[in-house]
């Protein structure tokens, strides 16, 4: 990741009791680090791809990456694909959860090789940040 959770990017006019954090990681073509971002669980699931956009300095047309004629969706570290067109709320407690791992990509789907190598990233960091030194 480029930050930590606890310095997680967002719009900072969210008040506390309306964000939930999450991890992104953009689509392997474009080779940027995962970043940590909060958003307003009272927004659509769409803010979750135009903020991590914005944030990256890259520009959305109609779903699509400038340039790309493929569709971007949200995935989700399983594989799933979210519906941008609800509520970040309605999605908490079934297909997410805060601190969940969010994957944009390209098409429909989402390599099983991706989705491994993302979960095992977030392994080590997990390992990583549980060690302490003595």
């Amino acid at each position: 990741f480029s930050n930590t959770a606890s310095s997680a990017i967002g719009d900072h006019s969210i008040p506390q009791s309306r964000r939930v954090y999450f991890g992104v990681f953009f689509p392997q073509d474009l080779d940027l680090r995962p970043v940590h971002m909060f958003f307003d669980r009272e927004k659509d699931a769409q803010k979750i791809l135009d903020g991590a956009f914005a944030h990256a300095g890259l520009e959305i047309k109609q779903g699509r990456m400038a340039g790309s004629p493929e569709r971007l969706n949200l995935f989700t570290s399983d594989g799933d694909v979210l519906r941008l067109d609800l509520d970040i709320d309605a999605h908490l407690g079934g297909t997410l959860h805060p601190s969940s791992v969010l994957i944009l990509e390209k098409g429909n789907r989402i390599a099983d090789g991706r989705l491994e190598t993302i979960k095992r990233a977030m392994e080590e960091q997990a390992a990583a940040a549980s060690c302490a030194v003595m």
